[in-house]
């Protein structure tokens, strides 16, 4: 019995509550459920990786100290490491030209998981801000209704016909409910553009056609680059600089083995398809809303008059019903 009880404690945490309002829908809860969701996911996953194991690991045959080797890979990891573009036969080598060769710098990855966490706030505040407009007005009005309840059949539509007469009494009363819901809508289908768009910028600016690129690469040709190794790359070079014996500064060549890129390549590909997914469905959402407006502001003149002209209960329910459907 013990474990029994037990056993409902913990899966009451689990359990999808029928009593708890919907005050928004599915799109709407991609956002601040499951898009900020994923986002800590992968930002837990990335820093528990970086505290458990090395993220970095750089070698160079002027450093065969355990003690340098760990300051260059603290400087290479805090600072930036670089590839040559468009050839990577050019990382393992150390006699190059840089100034005649085009240098890609890669200063993002140890910003990646501060990164996640900030895109997962901004998924949840339009929620945060629709929850405060809301107030639970949802919650107060349809209080007899959620959930599970012994009434009986008589008593259930006597509640319903109460709510139903609530609607028609307060009715064009809701106007500022629904255009805070409408605006929230828009301030999501704005979070998940600007999101894409910073984060073309963080990775250099290459996240826009990252997953065409990739798809592109898997399908056709593969004599080119990889595009997950040219955008995340697992091997780089990192510059260090000491004081030499006489006083002069000398320049040590570093090979750098990023390790969590491994991890990168595949957490954006999957942000890639996901977050074009979700501008798609939150762009169509927020155009079917604004056709329903309109279609209701059409609606309302003719509607007005009806008000106007009876005051009957059964017959104003009736209507409003018919209206609900079209609507």
């Amino acid at each position: 019995m013990a474990f029994i009880s037990s056993f409902n404690n913990i899966a009451k945490y689990f359990h999808v509550r029928n009593d708890k309002p919907v005050i928004d829908d599915y799109i709407f809860q991609f956002h601040y459920k499951l898009t900020t969701n994923i986002l800590l996911m992968f930002c837990v996953l990335l820093t528990s990786i970086n505290l458990i194991g090395n993220p970095i690991q750089c070698m160079t045959n002027l450093s065969k100290k355990d003690d340098v080797r760990k300051v260059i890979n603290t400087y290479c990891w805090i600072s930036s490491t670089f590839t040559y573009n468009n050839n990577p036969d050019f990382h393992q080598s150390s006699n190059i030209n840089e100034d005649k060769i085009k240098i890609r710098y890669h200063s993002y990855y140890q910003w990646v998981p501060f990164m996640l966490f900030f895109q997962a706030i901004t998924f949840y505040v339009p929620h945060w801000i629709w929850k405060m407009w809301e107030g639970g007005k949802i919650r107060i009005i349809t209080n007899d209704l959620r959930g599970l309840s012994m009434d009986s059949v008589q008593e259930r539509l006597a509640k319903q016909n109460k709510l139903v007469q609530y609607f028609i009494e307060s009715f064009h009363m809701h106007s500022t409910y629904a255009l805070g819901y409408i605006f929230c809508e828009i301030i999501n289908v704005i979070n998940i553009c600007a999101n894409i768009y910073v984060t073309n910028k963080f990775i250099g600016e290459y996240f826009l056609t990252y997953g065409f690129e990739v798809f592109k690469y898997n399908e056709n040709d593969q004599n080119h680059t990889d595009p997950m190794e040219e955008i995340f790359p697992r091997l780089t070079k990192c510059n260090f600089y000491k004081y030499g014996s006489s006083g002069t500064i000398q320049k040590m060549d570093a090979l750098c083995i990023l390790a969590q890129n491994v991890l990168n390549e595949k957490i954006y590909l999957f942000l890639w398809i996901w977050f074009f997914m979700l501008a798609i469905m939150s762009i169509l959402a927020l155009l079917y809303r604004i056709a329903i407006i309109t279609q209701i502001i059409k609606k309302t003149s003719s509607f007005n008059n009806i008000f106007k002209l009876t005051n009957n209960t059964l017959m104003m329910s009736s209507l409003f019903r018919k209206c609900q459907r079209i609507i």
